[in-house]
């Protein structure tokens, strides 16, 4: 059976390398091959997986949102299918496709609306008037790909409601979506009774598994500590669960005589162990990890039941495969990983071993397992390894799990009969909570609590996988230390470096915004963050500082934010957080509190590792002149030069050309204002003559950045050009000796059938 799994497992993972998705017709050869190879398990198990997942994949891809519609305002109708996330701003919901201007539609599309008087109903049906694009999200190395995230979930499309005297609710059926209305009335009475504080949206995260309005701060300190697993329903909170059910089942049923002569007590606890799984799950919304513990807990019972001894693997197999035929692509999602491969873990660490001596031992094994077990795949997915989750989930896994789940649980389902004890239960659960929480905050601040080590490749990651399966082999297996050695690749990997007067110049896709990194022999310096799009979210957290991290960095030598703006200056605060900033230029010093910073002055020169920076503008009178006091940061080698000039306008331009003149031609040109057609002087750009410009933007952006008028311009100059909507990460690795410059594309490079182009 696991045998089989794997391999149908292994076929799934085969489609996920493919640039572009193989016809369907395929799918005949493929089965014909598959009968051909029926006597081979493995051969059979991964054509069918292959085939299984193509289909799905097919069926996941066959509507895509006409590009001659998107950015236009169209009539949709159709019927909300996920619980409204509401904020300060604005509700966010999934919205299930019938219509399009009439015409026929199918697929979920993410809206925004920014009315805030209605209130949403999960299952109703709606007519909307809406601005609609494709899916696109940015592409960094080590970056979050939510255009594989929106596949798996189906969706296909996002946008925003517009204001209409045609937004309507069609109609208003109850048994639409009866789970999730459940599900979304628990929630706003919870949000209704239970005092708002730090700790009570995970109060709802463990009741429900919503985790919209939680900061990236606080998760944060739960990656930082490695108990991010314990803030969301999973495999392990189904287990508490349904072990305590178990054991308070069979002891009620064998204190009545009637009952116990009926059926065994063993049978009527593991009847009440799955009865409450399925409720957990159910309010979960079946996520995968609950998916998964249900199958296997239903396995179990189901092996109870029928007197028949089963060993783990196959209970996990089971659940493994049917999780798959659920959703195949859902091996792109991390929760898929996180869950599988923990409980592998456990069955593996702990099966056809002696019982250990010692109650520490018995408490933290399955901790220890799971500590060190995870770390290639943490690393893998998260590029970083808590060094304090041993102790930190040894104190968690306890009171989450006997404290304040049990209660989250408890107080949900009495709040249906009673809010006030309801609501005090939650309160009970929320003030643990915050025990918790403060033990975890000490914990995640300290100064050695996590490891960022430089992004391993694949190879590296299998060989640390290799290593820690052979130290949790059994004490006296012969070559168990040996494992040790298969994790040093790991440990030891530091990326490559450019040489001696080399460049290593990476301009980042953080959407509408910008920032570029610059990397010599001994030096990293940043040029701009990128936007700050929230509480939730920014550009510095989750693509500069999983780019500096894959570069091995530990401390930044420079950071310059050229003016103010959001696009510019957002992610700032995130990337002080984590590096230690040596230094800090910038035209807006006052809107850097954190470091200390300084102007950003005409004059400034500097060499690195033989490459010279210096900045050319701005000079202390034309400071304070919004775009136009923008920082512009010319860097040379000798033989190649890039020039940097953030949000500059055709003031600063005509000033660069009076000024400046001599300095200002260079190899790469990032576009001044991204394109924007109140730059670009002609007298500029011929002194500048670049051979390559660079445009940092966002797909389909609100300005309609680059202006098609700037674009000819660079096109009449010959120069190559590349915006980062459609190149993703654009980098270039820059000699010291004069060549031809060949870009790296990330979304080329990287390519994947779900990738919109």
């Amino acid at each position: 059976m696991h045998r089989f799994t794997l391999a149908f497992l292994l076929g799934v993972l085969l489609l996920q390398f493919f640039p572009h998705l193989p016809n369907a017709y395929w799918l005949v050869v493929i089965l014909i091959g598959a009968l051909l190879f029926r006597k081979s398990i493995y051969m059979l198990g991964m054509t069918l997986g292959f085939s299984w997942c193509l289909l799905v994949a097919h069926y996941h891809t066959s509507w895509q949102l006409p590009q001659d519609l998107e950015g236009k305002t169209i009539s949709i109708k159709g019927e909300i299918a996920s619980i409204p996330e509401e904020s300060r701003f604005n509700t966010a919901f999934l919205f299930s496709l019938k219509k399009i201007n009439d015409q026929s539609a199918h697929g979920l599309v993410r809206l925004t609306w920014h009315e805030k008087f209605h209130h949403l109903y999960v299952g109703d049906q709606w007519q909307y008037t809406s601005r609609l694009k494709q899916i696109h999200g940015t592409l960094n190395p080590d970056g979050f790909d939510y255009e594989a995230w929106a596949v798996q979930e189906g969706i296909r499309a996002n946008g925003y409601i517009t204001k209409s005297d045609d937004n309507k609710r069609l109609n208003h059926f109850f048994w639409h979506h009866p789970l999730d209305r459940m599900r979304q009335s628990l929630k706003e009475k919870i949000e209704r009774y239970l005092p708002s504080s730090a700790t009570s949206p995970w109060v709802i995260a463990l009741a429900l598994g919503e985790r919209h309005g939680i900061s990236e701060e606080k998760w944060e300190v739960l990656r930082n500590t490695g108990t991010n697993h314990l803030m969301a329903i999973a495999g392990l909170h189904i287990g508490f669960m349904a072990g305590f059910m178990f054991f308070l089942g069979s002891f009620v049923w064998r204190r009545i005589p009637f009952l116990a002569l009926k059926l065994p007590a063993q049978h009527a606890g593991a009847i009440s162990a799955l009865i409450i799984a399925l409720i957990y799950s159910a309010m979960a919304g079946f996520s995968i990890p609950t998916q998964r513990a249900s199958i296997m807990l239903f396995t179990f019972f189901l092996a109870l039941f029928l007197r028949r001894k089963l060993m783990a693997w196959h209970a996990w197999s089971m659940a493994l495969l049917l999780v798959l035929l659920i959703n195949p692509l859902s091996v792109l999602d991390a929760s898929f990983w996180l869950s599988f491969s923990s409980v592998a873990l456990i069955i593996y660490g702990v099966s056809a071993r002696l019982s250990p001596r010692g109650l520490w031992w018995k408490l933290g094994r399955i901790q220890w397992v799971i500590a060190l077990g995870l770390v290639p795949c943490s690393i893998g997915l998260f590029q970083q390894c808590s060094l304090i989750s041993f102790i930190a989930n040894s104190i968690a896994i306890p009171f989450v799990g006997f404290l304040i789940v049990p209660c989250c649980l408890l107080g949900c389902l009495v709040l249906l009969f009673s809010i006030k004890v309801g609501a005090l239960i939650l309160l009970f659960s929320d003030k643990m909570l915050s025990v918790l929480w403060m033990i975890l905050s000490y914990f995640s601040h300290l100064s050695w609590a996590s490891w960022f080590p430089a992004m391993p490749t694949y190879g590296m990651l299998i060989t640390a996988t290799i290593g820690v399966i052979l130290l949790l082999l059994p004490i006296g297996s012969p070559g168990r230390w040996f494992g040790i050695v298969w994790l040093l690749p790991l440990c030891l990997y530091q990326p490559k470096t450019p040489l001696l007067g080399e460049m290593r110049f990476t301009l980042l896709d953080v959407g509408q915004g910008l920032s570029a990194v610059v990397q010599t022999k001994n030096h990293i310096l940043i040029f701009d963050a990128g936007a700050k799009l929230g509480d939730n979210f920014d550009m510095g957290e989750s693509v500069v500082v999983p780019f500096l991290h894959s570069l091995g960095a530990k401390k930044i030598d420079m950071l310059v934010v050229s003016h103010g703006d959001n696009d510019h200056i957002g992610g700032a605060a995130a990337i002080i957080q984590q590096f230690p900033v040596l230094s800090a230029k910038t035209s807006v010093p006052n809107d850097l509190s954190k470091i200390r910073a300084t102007y950003c002055l005409r004059g400034e020169r500097w060499v690195w590792d033989n490459v010279t920076f210096s900045f050319l503008y701005p000079s202390q009178d034309n400071l304070g002149l919004d775009n136009d006091s923008s920082c512009v940061l010319k860097i040379s080698n000798g033989s190649q030069s890039i020039l940097l000039t953030g949000d500059i306008e055709k003031f600063s331009e005509k000033y660069l050309i009076e000024n400046n003149f001599s300095d200002l031609p260079a190899t790469i040109l990032v576009a001044p204002h991204h394109g924007s057609k109140t730059s670009a002087v002609d007298s500029f750009l011929e002194a500048v003559k670049p051979v390559i410009v660079l445009f940092p933007v966002g797909y389909r952006n609100r300005y309609h950045f680059p202006n098609p008028s700037v674009i000819e311009k660079y096109r009449d100059l010959g120069a190559l050009q590349y915006d980062t909507a459609h190149a993703g990460a654009i980098e270039f690795l820059i000699p010291a000796t004069q060549n031809t410059l060949v870009p790296k594309l990330y979304r080329q490079e990287h390519h994947h059938y779900w990738n919109l182009f």
